[in-house]
């Protein structure tokens, strides 16, 4: 996996992630009520924003309960069906 840093849209510093099996840039967005991850697929233009309980949440799960989320017949990684902003 790749890492690195990159000037943002004015909302801070990105960190952007890539491997073989997926890019994305992440950085925290302030033009909510409080800041929040602003997550977005390089491959596909997605975003999704998440909130520090939805990030929290992260952390609650063990790999076996995030599995499905890797599984694209579930997620429809495919289509436009899933996260949005």
């Amino acid at each position: 996996m790749q890492a690195r840093n990159a000037n943002g849209n004015g909302n801070g510093p990105r960190l952007s992630l890539s491997s073989e099996f997926g890019s994305v840039t992440v950085e925290v967005d302030h033009q909510a009520n409080g800041p929040r991850l602003r997550i977005e697929n390089v491959q596909n233009g997605r975003v999704v924003f998440l909130d520090p309980l939805e990030v929290a949440s992260l952390t609650w799960l063990t790999h076996d309960r995030l599995g499905p989320f890797l599984d694209p017949s579930q997620t429809g990684w495919s289509s436009d069906e899933g996260a949005s902003g």
